[in-house]
């Protein structure tokens, strides 16, 4: 994790953050000032060895991504998540202290520091980092932190949208958002768990990691730009689910879906990969949404006529945080912030200009797609 590498002194904020909320954010933000941090790495927790039910990691994830999305000292890991078994304080103090010289810096909350002697390996944790235990209502502990206080705990926001009360002002707006687009707390999303597993099994660990990379960063551009983020969620988790089959089997694929191949895509059948991915989104995950469906399907070459979802995974598939870099990344980059469309036809020229390195032809549908959004 490159950010390590330059930094001095890391605060570091776990728990399950199901979801993240104003207290977590406060917290970290004040240990931040009062201790001098670099940066304050959050850490999602994987597998909670005390807790039985908890939310899809990936949503919990995603959620905090957004949460910390406009600090800029704010981070968020994936590192317990990837992490097989269950998730352990003092495995992830001992990665991090193998990952870094920083001076590690353990933000805790009063009521957990009073359970501490409980945790796994106790008598280890005092020597991998400081320790700063920060107030919380109703419990009293020596020398914490003193923060605004703010009583919010996971299981009573899960409670309050159970029961339909507003949770508004205790959770940022864009977590809000994924709640409700996403139906969090009220439907379980199974089958989310499914998908990933289903994704995770077909693609390699490196298309993997391209996947998870799309994800993050079109749940960040379909909250700025205001689209739907589950749509976002599923379009980018299924895009790239037929990428990787071999040719011939891609072949037999377009034959057994129908799929007709025009002159360009039967000399470069990879090209219809967007096309095999909605269907299989449709035929094995049950998806019928179009939006959804066509951001798979076009998210390779674009078409004229791009809506705001399509335009977010086209973008996304190119300006991952995995990507390696090429001259145009961060143009792309800041233009995606702030005009989709414009981001949108830098990455189709882009992607217009690598293929034509290679010597292979332009299918018309991205020709299209740059004149309409140039218009």
């Amino acid at each position: 994790m490159e950010l390590l590498n330059k930094a001095k002194r890391v605060g570091i904020m776990g728990g399950a953050f199901d979801p993240i909320h104003y207290g977590h954010l406060t917290a970290a933000e004040c240990v931040r000032c009062e201790m001098g941090l670099d940066i304050v790495l959050f850490i999602p927790t994987g597998r909670p060895p005390h807790k039985d039910t908890i939310t899809f990691s990936e949503h919990r994830y995603l959620m905090t991504v957004l949460a910390t999305a406009d600090n800029p000292y704010f981070h968020t890991s994936r590192m317990e998540l990837d992490r097989p078994g269950p998730s352990y304080t003092v495995d992830t103090l001992r990665m991090l202290k193998d990952m870094t010289d920083a001076e590690l810096f353990f933000i805790v909350g009063a009521d957990e520091m009073l359970q501490i002697s409980t945790w796994k390996d106790a008598d280890a944790l005092p020597d991998l980092c400081r320790w700063v235990p920060v107030t919380r209502p109703g419990y009293s502990i020596k020398e914490a932190l003193e923060i605004p206080g703010l009583d919010i705990s996971g299981t009573a926001l899960r409670r309050r949208i159970n029961t339909g009360k507003p949770i508004k002002y205790l959770i940022t707006s864009d977590v809000e958002k994924y709640i409700r687009d996403s139906d969090l707390y009220q439907n379980h999303n199974v089958c989310d768990i499914e998908i990933h597993k289903a994704v995770a099994g077909q693609l390699s660990e490196r298309r993997y990691r391209h996947t998870l990379g799309v994800i993050e960063t079109a749940i960040l551009l379909a909250a700025r730009h205001g689209v739907n983020l589950r749509k976002a969620y599923l379009a980018a988790l299924l895009h790239d689910y037929a990428k990787e089959f071999k040719e011939d089997e891609k072949r037999a694929l377009c034959k057994k879906f129908a799929i007709p191949l025009d002159p360009i895509q039967d000399q470069y059948v990879n090209l219809v990969h967007g096309q095999l991915g909605a269907e299989f989104a449709r035929r094995s995950f049950n998806i019928d949404d179009p939006d959804i469906l066509e951001a798979i399907i076009y998210h390779t070459t674009g078409r004229a006529g791009m809506g705001p979802l399509e335009q977010i995974i086209k973008i996304a598939d190119n300006i991952e945080p995995n990507r390696p870099d090429y001259p145009e990344l961060e143009i792309i980059r800041n233009l995606s912030m702030v005009d989709l469309s414009s981001a949108a036809a830098a990455s189709i020229k882009k992607d217009i200009r690598y293929t034509e390195s290679k010597g292979h032809i332009i299918h018309p549908w991205g020709k299209e797609a740059l004149e309409d959004l140039e218009r």
